[in-house]
């Protein structure tokens, strides 16, 4: 009243939930795991259009990103979630958008379907190693479990965060505070 503008504070409650199919990533042949950019640029480097590679994002803010050969180079989409979805632009509707990471791979696999913008994910870079027996029963925990179940697990705390490492967060309410 006195000319003087009301400060809000915002809150936003958020929930909490496991990526679904973490255990079919965590077997799928093209996903590499921890790698940053110019890892996967050097190991796709030379490649065919189309060869492609699933791994972990170095942005926290996203959990995964695919690095794809596509017109003589190595590009780079990360992938986001929204609404329980997953997609390369989920603020855009007419994008595609899949339930599981596996399934929004499946759809960028013709060429023939792919939009000249789109990643193109023909032929997955196999993968030379093998997970962690630790991450692999992680993957298979996550697939019998929600966020808030681990919480009941009878696990050491180091270990049950360790479990909720491959979660996103939806907003579920939002709270204008005004002093």
């Amino acid at each position: 009243t006195n000319g003087e503008v009301a400060t809000v504070h915002r809150i936003v409650e958020y929930s909490h939930h496991l990526v679904p199919d973490i255990d079919r990533i965590f077997n799928s042949s093209y996903y590499w795991g921890v790698m940053d950019r110019f890892e996967a640029e050097q190991l796709l480097d030379g490649k065919p259009e189309g060869t492609f590679l699933l791994r972990d994002s170095a942005q926290t803010e996203y959990l995964f990103s695919v690095s794809f050969r596509r017109y003589q180079r190595t590009l780079h989409a990360r992938i986001e979630q929204g609404n329980h979805r997953f997609s390369f632009d989920i603020h855009d509707q007419s994008v595609y958008s899949a339930p599981t990471i596996s399934k929004l791979i499946e759809k960028y696999k013709d060429p023939a379907r792919c939009l000249f913008f789109e990643p193109q994910l023909t032929f997955p870079l196999h993968r030379k190693h093998v997970f962690k027996l630790q991450e692999l029963c992680r993957g298979v925990i996550v697939s019998c479990t929600t966020y808030m179940g681990v919480s009941s697990l009878r696990l050491p705390p180091k270990l049950k965060q360790y479990i909720r490492q491959y979660h996103y967060t939806v907003p579920v309410r939002t709270v204008n505070l005004q002093e």
